[in-house]
């Protein structure tokens, strides 16, 4: 029912917040880190079948770029670096000596991996682009590492469709479909990242058992806290995170968690 509500800003208001401010129910609140809130302390000790049910949700493609590399580093086995090419097309030279590979690197647009991919044996990641929807092999599909090359990687699918089945994975030429860049970004990587942590939007669809919810300040926009909560099949099994800051602190009452929720009413009519 809280759920539901938080849709349908059925919520009371709170006296000296913002209308669109609600509280945090307290046994939703994580305030230990959130990768051990969702992953326990020492999850190379949890089995895939764990695994693959858990997620860290964020709102943005930086947050879990970071908390998958902290992820990575921690899980046991060798890690394996690929590197993309990064070009960008155009005709004007101009833009080809402003715009060197170097400074294209640091880019990491939502949708695309980053130019130094970290990978290890027994990793769940999950694909970006539609490759082999007959074979499984669909945009957001979760899979897990069991072999790493320079030009192939090999993985067996544990998303529901075509569960267990076993593919190659090649580097493919991958660009953002939707990017604020004042250019056309063309990357040859792997069509992958690190599944542990992953935005919001990549997560609908999902039906999860333990979901953590990170946020760097207690503001969401449109209907993404909707989307994230309703990621867990059992709301207890839900975890939300908000790294303290300047603002956090302003809205801390009583040690209570309030969190803005800003929802297009005519979604739910």
């Amino acid at each position: 029912m809280w759920l539901l509500n938080i849709g349908s800003r059925n919520l009371p208001e709170i006296s000296g917040l913002p209308c669109d401010f609600i509280e945090t129910p307290q046994q939703m609140v994580a305030e230990e880190n959130p990768i051990e809130a969702i992953y326990s302390k020492n999850f190379n000790d949890m089995e895939v079948e764990q695994l693959e049910k858990r997620v860290i949700l964020a709102p943005t493609n930086k947050e879990t770029l970071e908390m998958n590399r902290e992820i990575i580093a921690k899980l046991q086995g060798e890690t394996h670096t690929f590197y993309s090419s990064d070009s960008i097309i155009s005709e004007d030279q101009n833009d080809l000596q402003n715009y060197p590979p170097e400074f294209l690197h640091d880019l990491t647009p939502s949708g695309m991996p980053p130019h130094a991919l970290m990978l290890k044996n027994g990793v769940i990641v999950m694909l970006l682009r539609n490759l082999n929807p007959k074979q499984g092999l669909c945009n957001a599909t979760r899979l897990l590492t069991n072999g790493l090359h320079e030009n192939f990687i090999r993985a067996k699918i544990v998303s529901e469709c075509n569960r267990g089945g076993v593919v190659f994975l090649p580097r493919i030429e991958l660009a953002p479909s939707d990017v604020n860049l004042p250019f056309v970004l063309k990357s040859r990587q792997f069509p992958l990242i690190p599944a542990y942590a992953m935005t919001i939007n990549k997560s609908q669809g999902k039906t999860l058992d333990q979901v953590g919810i990170y946020f760097d300040k207690p503001v969401f926009s449109h209907v993404q806290l909707y989307v994230a909560l309703a990621r867990s099949r059992n709301p207890n099994h839900v975890k939300i995170y908000t790294k303290t800051s300047k603002i956090q602190e302003k809205l801390l009452n009583n040690e209570k968690y309030f969190t803005r929720s800003v929802v297009y009413q005519e979604v739910f009519e």
